[in-house]
């Protein structure tokens, strides 16, 4: 028995003992800002030993190193995603999806009628599609007109808007949940705005923000999260992503209910050593409930979830809700010019400031949903008496989205310590930037519609974000419109394209302070984790719309591939 012990303890360690690997004949852009570029880099297990040129990376290099040569590759830091909805858009990915562009009703009812045909999308009996572009809020009356005919008049039907915020359900959908002219008309006032009717004062069904949950309360839950989940972990690592801030991994706020923990599945993913990205979380809560309450629950949260690869870091709040017409929730200091309404704030500014000097004292991270003027600038105002109350800049808070800002807000971002998370690849010419958003607000608003260029040069940390699954997780095609800001119809003002390297940063160094993984992750320096990619092309140097083509050839997670893929 001791000959064996012995054996063992000689032994194990020749187990344990990573064999050092060199990359070599590369372009190595590492996002360190003091030493942007090398040409080789060492690793040992799941740490990064060395980073450089060539000859000094090879004299410190043991001989029993193994030297891969990457063809003269570009090789760079995994990709962070400060804003991604994770398993939730997994979820989609086991639904029926219809991404496209919507002109005319006519391709969206051959979608419907061949899901139905086929019984795909079905939760229940009820025929639900995802990820509805926003262009379809302008044909409400012919969605109206064919969807409550021939086999939709029995067929209960919902109709997901890609935003998340919006939806729209058939008359048998809306029988069915009791949305109909008595039950609007006793509602309140800051209730009805929620629901669509027509010049006769019935319902349309169109839904917006809390009212989707009274459309969707009665659906049977007929997921399988466990492919859900995987669908996730493989979608992002095929696009580089190694990391993401998961910004509603469950609720604590009654308005913003989530019938789904996802916390419970990412563990799935950690159980069955399937969970190949670092994630950061947060919980949403409501600004104006008592705050000790609040801060209490996402504690015992982190008590009994966090680990390795899964932290919740702090909080996420909404501030409001979505700018374009119909919805116009966004909290905006000029009235939209139909409605004369601001918009909906969705906290008493006190209330937020008071959550915030809390949170941040706990030292827990806030993210903030903001989409309009008024909302940006009283989020920072609660950032800034946290700031004042506490004497303490170090947690980054995090205000996400930022669709107007107003320029006397654009030098607080430095000042508070406060990133902005941009999905940018909203920021271009396109319907529901311009069709359904400039005739309805100021022009002086209009045109600071996601300055993050402004941001950027008045010393602000830009992160970028994809909002998955609203968008495409892809950073390049996100990128190549922070670049050109071109879309459909034109350019969404040129003044704020974003240089190419800002947002390479954006998205590896910068982008892990949103998920407070900075000292582990973000780029590639000596002493931190293995998580890199390696890229088809040098996309410091090709064209804007050969670089949104960028091909990942594979993905490196804690020194191991994780993705690769099947043809170069």
């Amino acid at each position: 028995m001791r000959k064996i012990s012995l054996l063992l303890l000689l032994t194990f360690p020749l187990f344990c003992i990573a064999q050092e690997k060199v990359f070599y004949n590369a372009k190595v852009f590492t996002a360190d800002p003091q030493k942007p570029f090398a040409e080789a880099i060492a690793i040992k297990g799941k740490i990064i030993t060395d980073v450089g040129n060539y000859n000094d990376v090879k004299k410190k290099a043991s001989a029993e190193a193994q030297w891969i040569d990457l063809k003269g590759g570009f090789l760079m830091p995994g990709f962070i995603d400060s804003h991604n909805h994770g398993i939730f858009g997994g979820r989609e990915l086991t639904k029926a999806n219809f991404k496209n562009y919507i002109s005319n009703v006519d391709e969206l009812l051959a979608y419907a009628k061949e899901k139905l045909a086929n019984k795909e999308g079905m939760t229940g009996d009820v025929l639900v599609i995802y990820g509805i572009d926003l262009s379809a809020w302008k044909l409400l009356n012919d969605i109206n007109r064919i969807f409550n005919s021939n086999e939709f008049e029995t067929q209960p039907l919902i109709l997901h808007g890609g935003d998340g915020h919006t939806a729209w359900s058939n008359g048998k959908m809306m029988a069915r949940v009791g949305i109909s002219k008595t039950f609007i008309d006793q509602l309140k006032p800051n209730e009805k705005i929620y629901y669509g009717i027509d010049n006769n004062g019935e319902p349309n069904g169109f839904v917006s923000e809390e009212a989707i949950n009274k459309l969707t309360a009665s659906l049977i839950v007929e997921t399988d999260f466990s492919q859900a989940a995987e669908k996730t972990i493989e979608y992002n690592n095929r696009y580089g992503i190694t990391a993401w801030l998961d910004p509603s991994v469950s609720s604590i706020n009654p308005l913003i209910p989530k019938p789904y923990n996802f916390i419970e599945w990412y563990h799935y993913l950690i159980n069955k050593g399937k969970l190949t990205a670092h994630i950061a979380a947060v919980i949403v809560v409501d600004a104006n409930a008592e705050p000790t309450t609040t801060i209490s629950a996402v504690k015992a949260s982190q008590l009994k979830y966090n680990t390795e690869n899964f932290s919740i870091i702090g909080l996420k709040v909404f501030a409001d809700g979505v700018i374009e017409y119909p919805t116009q929730t966004a909290a905006l200091s000029i009235p939209y010019s139909n409605s004369q309404s601001k918009g909906m704030l969705l906290f008493e500014p006190k209330n937020f400031a008071r959550l915030a000097t809390m949170a941040d004292k706990e030292n827990l991270h806030l993210h903030v949903h903001t989409i309009g003027d008024r909302a940006v600038t009283e989020v920072l105002n609660g950032f800034e008496v946290a700031r004042k109350s506490n004497k303490n800049f170090e947690i980054p808070h995090t205000i996400t989205h930022l669709q107007i800002v107003q320029p006397s807000d654009f030098d607080r971002f430095a000042k508070l310590n406060v990133l902005a998370s941009f999905s940018l690849f909203w920021a271009k010419g396109e319907t529901y930037s311009m069709d359904m958003v400039k005739p309805y607000i100021h022009p002086s608003l209009y045109q600071w519609q996601y300055p993050a260029r402004s941001l950027l040069q008045a010393g602000a940390t830009i992160c970028g974000a994809s909002d998955w699954p609203v968008t495409t997780a892809n950073p390049f095609e996100a990128m190549y419109i922070a670049e050109t800001r071109k879309g459909p119809l034109g350019v969404l003002d040129s003044t704020q394209c974003m240089p190419r390297m800002a947002m390479l940063y954006a998205y590896t160094s910068e982008a892990a302070k949103a998920l407070m993984l900075e000292n582990k992750i973000g780029s590639l320096q000596v002493g931190k984790i293995v998580d890199m990619i390696l890229l088809d092309r040098d996309v410091l140097t090709v064209t804007p719309e050969a670089m949104k083509d960028t091909r990942i050839l594979w993905t490196m997670f804690e020194g191991r591939k994780v993705y690769e893929a099947t043809t170069r």
